[in-house]
């Protein structure tokens, strides 16, 4: 009993009851659907996203291509919206058998809730326990377990990285990360305190992106554009202003809406790189400390936020990468920034309790539009702080501007 770790012991059988608990209800599509629908989540077939790569892995063991649609598609599982490595793993794994397939569920969700609770274990604020709670038990956390949609494994191979000493270690998560699902390149920042671990997976990343640019480009055009109360981003703001314009004769059309859309990214993108730079100092020399792994967290948590905001439409379980942000933003002395952003957050994790209702009554309208602003100023308070953390660790000389 010498080498018995009681607290790994702890978090290992919390996370085994709540893993067998879920594991049991998705048995029965009553108790599923009487259990979500309890908790006010629209309930579908369990773990619809994860078992959705068997679906498409016969799409393309059929002759056909995942990426487009085929006279044999999924109502709603139609086309792929993950890089075409996901068809080779569950090919190799040989997922399609239902007990390897339920083996691969358990040790997801295990890993997922052990990830959970070593995490706010690790963070010594108490303040930052009731907001995990908030979240735990929040509808985003909710759809995120019921779809097991694969942000749950993202976001562990994001967090192992983050919690890892060794470059070489955290470089292979986040290597993993990135190829499964291409948007964890916005955490790239959590290797910003040495110039050359940062270049070396810069120049990584923007390789394995130029490789994979073709299946990048079918993902895009086959992302949903949701335009929902429960999703967030610019496209997501853009396409709920095409509806109602559509819907009410305005001025955005199927002929502008191309460029509507694009100049909406180019505003709100150019407003977001402003706010960073206006909290970064020029031409100071800074003594480069060590990081610390709630800055780590930060830059990593905040980066997906941003980058996902100006680039793409997500569903609010997306919002887990938020809880990265919350152990620096908590420790800051900028207190109105700090309570505004906890209002905003506990607010915009639970959603998808406003969806719902005709979308173009007056009543949609005025719901959606305080939780897009919400998710808007969660932005606006990423951007400040980025811009803060980034400071401290990079030196720029612009006075060869000043030269010329």
């Amino acid at each position: 009993m010498k080498y018995f770790n009681k607290q790994l012991f702890l978090k290992s059988l919390i996370s085994l009851l709540i893993t067998l608990l879920i594991f049991y209800l998705s048995q029965s599509q009553v108790y599923w659907t009487s259990f979500w629908s309890f908790l006010n989540i629209p309930a579908y077939i369990p773990f619809s996203d994860f078992k959705a790569l068997n679906i498409f892995l016969e799409y393309k063991e059929n002759g056909f291509d995942p990426y487009q649609k085929n006279p044999n598609s999924h109502p709603i599982h139609s086309v792929l919206i993950y890089p075409s490595v996901w068809l080779h793993i569950f090919d190799f794994l040989n997922l399609k058998n239902e007990l390897y397939l339920k083996i691969s569920i358990l040790f997801v969700l295990f890993i997922y809730f052990y990830v959970l609770i070593d995490f706010v274990s690790r963070i010594n604020n108490k303040l930052f326990k009731y907001f995990f709670i908030i979240f735990f038990f929040s509808t985003s956390n909710f759809l995120l377990v019921e779809r097991l949609n694969i942000e749950i494994i993202v976001f562990c191979l994001v967090y192992f990285a983050l919690i890892n000493k060794s470059f070489f270690i955290q470089l292979i998560f986040y290597t993993l990360s990135l190829v499964l699902k291409i948007f964890p390149i916005f955490s790239i920042f959590m290797f910003i305190e040495k110039k050359r671990n940062f270049l070396i997976v810069l120049i990584l990343s923007i390789a394995y992106i130029l490789i994979m640019r073709n299946e990048i480009v079918l993902i895009k055009e086959n992302v949903i554009e949701y335009a929902l109360i429960f999703a967030y981003g610019v496209l997501s703001i853009s396409k709920a202003i095409y509806f109602y314009s559509i819907k009410f004769n305005l001025f955005i059309n199927d002929n502008n809406y191309f460029i509507f859309k694009n100049l909406m990214i180019l505003a709100v993108s150019s407003l977001a790189t402003i706010i960073v730079l206006s909290n970064f100092r020029f031409n100071v020399k800074k003594k480069i400390e060590q990081i610390s792994n709630e800055e780590k967290m930060f830059l990593s948590g905040a980066g997906v936020y941003i980058g996902t905001f100006l680039t793409s439409a997500n569903i609010d379980y997306r919002l887990i990468f938020l809880l990265l942000t919350l152990p620096y933003i908590l420790n800051t002395e900028r207190n109105t920034l700090k309570v505004l952003y906890l209002i905003c957050i506990s607010i915009c994790f639970n959603s998808l309790i406003f969806e719902g209702g005709d979308s173009y009554s007056l009543s949609y309208f005025i719901k959606a539009s305080i939780v897009y602003l919400l998710k808007f100023i969660i932005l606006f308070i990423n951007c400040v702080f980025f811009g803060e953390v980034c400071n401290r660790f990079i030196n720029i000389n612009m006075n060869f501007i000043k030269n010329k």
